[in-house]
């Protein structure tokens, strides 16, 4: 890149990223350590001195800790069957055990609700079968948010061991079987410990997402009065103009957040990075599948039930919710009905603005990003000077911190009015801005993964030819890695669409997201309109998802 045009793209890009990135954060940040307009502790100490603070921070440790053992255990478990041993249909099972990768939690909750939930399906059967009025469960509190944590937070674990599986060297594992090690030796003495840094990164990656999930224990625990930092943080946030510190004290809680979501991702960059051994081949293996004989059945029936459980009941579950006329009556033929769909789509204010904010914020989102991850990229990619690792690190940031931390930031920075009357607080702006920073690593990194693959001789062959560099940006690389753009506004749209955790702190009376319309129809007990739209919202996902794996070949999607 030349000098003179890249001082002005890295000028540009720093401006967008001080905007967009550094000014909320600084806001924050700043705003935690002020009290009474003095720089102090005081914040902190309210969080940690006041009990029910510190007991909504001791629930966010518990749960996430607790979700993801049995998230990593069901993971490794899953990925070491699909990946290693001959069970029929391992391609459907394969793909089927992604799926909770793609339904938002925060439905996959309200899904689980309807399914076991105090009026549910199971427990209405059998409070009907046995004549009672008591359930059989009662699914809030912390073990409803531990459960759908670890059913919406295994595919994180799942996902990484089957590639590291997949892609292992198995001359070890066929040395310890010649050796005379049987199946279950050879997978806990070698197998294991060889993939133990992948796993590690997979649970530290679910640790992370489960402490910074708002969705989860807003529809789990919330009810049951179980409160964790994130939904603290927004209980905060509602009582901030009746309590006159709440703000401050929910800036320093969500420091707390930020603080114990970045040590995991820093544990995952720098001690797992220096914990890996060499089991990747250089080429494509094919290592052996273990022949499982009659267990293979026993251990696809596992598999499959892990799919039918975690995926179909609850999918159907939610399904049945948004076609009976009236929530608590049983799912009978004579009580099923469209007219719930035809209400969120048609009828109800709410939810017909919330589509239309969503599509917009998407399509604005996903075009604006991937244009900024193109323009980004190139000068973390082609450039040469040591900003450009600045560069590279401010977009990584919003991605990297939870999102109920960044949209209170959000809210601290443009909370007042600019230049007389530009103000962006209490608009669809606002979210449009936290959106695009939200996602920009999104951008950066799969655009930027594109760009490596074109060799540069190609632009420097038009700058000897007299083209300029926007010119040769334009009509060469943009070309080039279409199919990097592509996938980039994809997988952009898609989380955009569905996302609650930062909107439901930033929404205003006529800018609500689908995601706040599916929580406060839920929240305001009209239930079966909220499955409605949850189904449509699944609905959209999954088409989008199939898109994305078709356009890109398989490279992104499930």
């Amino acid at each position: 890149m030349r000098t003179s045009k890249g001082d002005v793209v890295i000028i540009f890009s720093l401006v967008l990223l001080a905007v967009l990135v550094v000014y909320p954060l600084g806001s924050l940040i700043l705003r935690a350590f002020l009290s009474e307009g003095e720089v102090s502790l005081d914040n902190f100490s309210k969080v940690l001195s006041t009990r029910e603070n510190f007991i909504a921070l001791w629930h966010s440790l518990f749960v996430s800790i607790i979700s993801t053992i049995l998230a990593t255990f069901l993971g490794t478990v899953l990925a070491w069957i699909v990946a290693r041993t001959d069970i029929p249909f391992r391609k459907k099972i394969k793909t089927g055990l992604m799926m909770p990768f793609l339904i938002p939690p925060f439905i996959a909750a309200i899904a689980w609700l309807q399914l076991i939930g105090p009026a549910g399906y199971i427990n209405s059967i059998y409070m009907t079968v046995k004549e009672t009025w008591n359930p059989l469960f009662v699914i809030y509190g912390k073990w409803a948010v531990i459960l759908v944590m670890t059913v919406s937070g295994y595919p994180f674990v799942y996902l990484t061991t089957l590639g590291g599986l997949e892609r292992m060297n198995p001359s070890l594992e066929e040395a310890g079987q010649i050796s005379g090690a049987g199946t279950f030796r050879v997978m806990k003495d070698i197998t294991l410990p060889m993939m133990a840094p992948t796993i590690g990164a997979g649970a530290i990656l679910v640790f992370v997402s489960r402490i910074a999930n708002f969705g989860i224990p807003a529809v789990m625990g919330m009810p049951d009065n179980y409160y964790v930092l994130t939904t603290k943080i927004y209980r905060l946030i509602d009582q901030s103009f009746v309590i006159p510190d709440a703000q401050a004290i929910a800036t320093a809680m969500s420091m707390f957040l930020m603080i114990i979501a970045a040590c995991g991702l820093l544990f995952v960059k720098f001690y797992l990075r220096g914990k890996e051994y060499t089991v990747i081949s250089g080429k494509d293996v094919q290592p052996k599948l273990v022949k499982l004989g009659k267990w293979r059945y026993l251990l696809f029936a596992f598999a499959f039930l892990v799919i039918l459980v975690i995926v179909v009941l609850p999918v159907i579950a939610i399904l049945l919710t948004a076609l009976t006329r009236a929530w608590g009556l049983p799912p009978t033929l004579d009580n099923w009905t469209l007219e719930n769909f035809r209400y969120v789509l048609f009828d109800l204010d709410m939810s017909r603005r919330a589509i239309r904010n969503s599509i917009f914020l998407a399509l604005s989102a996903s075009t604006i990003t991937t244009l900024m991850g193109a323009i980004i990229s190139y000068v973390v990619v082609r450039g040469k000077m040591k900003s450009r690792q600045l560069i590279d690190f401010l977009a990584s940031i919003p991605y990297s911190i939870p999102g109920t931390v960044f949209a209170l930031g959000m809210i601290i920075a443009w909370n007042r009015a600019f230049w007389g009357r530009l103000n962006i607080y209490n608009t669809i702006w606002i979210i449009l801005f936290a959106y695009i920073a939200r996602y920009l690593a999104y951008s950066v990194r799969t655009v930027g993964s594109s760009l490596r693959q074109v060799d540069v001789s190609l632009e420097e062959a038009a700058w000897v030819s007299g083209s300029g560099w926007l010119q040769s940006f334009k009509d060469i690389v943009l070309p080039l890695i279409k199919s990097g753009l592509f996938a980039s506004w994809f997988l952009v749209f898609m989380p955009t669409l569905r996302e609650l955790t930062i909107s439901v702190l930033l929404w205003s009376t006529g800018n609500e997201t689908i995601g706040v319309a599916v929580y406060n129809l839920q929240e305001g007990g009209d239930v079966t309109s909220s499955a409605a739209l949850a189904i449509i919202m699944i609905i959209v996902i999954f088409a989008g998802n199939y898109l994305i794996k078709k356009i890109t070949r398989g490279e992104y999607g499930y």
